[in-house]
């Protein structure tokens, strides 16, 4: 989930290239997305401060490492995308 809210964010508002005037739209339609699929299986957590108030209230730690490993994995996916494949011609590093 956090894959495509980042994707979202780099591609429609950053990127020279593909930025548009409805960014944001495409960015809240994205969050939409993101909490209709992933809602009832992990409370759409696409920020690891999202899982980790409620692991403090509660004070239950299992598993809590997917709500962190998860979303730094999907953000790290993205900057690799956009970084060698995506970006504009100024931030792309490989086929320029």
């Amino acid at each position: 989930m956090t894959l495509f809210l980042t994707l979202a964010a780099c591609m429609g508002a950053v990127n020279k290239k593909t930025s548009s005037p409805v960014a944001a739209f495409c960015i809240g339609l994205t969050v939409s997305a993101n909490i209709l699929a992933g809602g009832q299986l992990s409370g759409a957590c696409m920020n690891p401060a999202r899982a980790f108030g409620p692991a403090v209230v509660t004070g239950r730690w299992g598993f809590h490492w997917i709500f962190w490993a998860g979303p730094l994995c999907g953000a790290l996916i993205t900057v690799t995308l956009v970084r060698l494949l995506l970006g504009d011609q100024v931030t792309r590093v490989w086929l320029k």
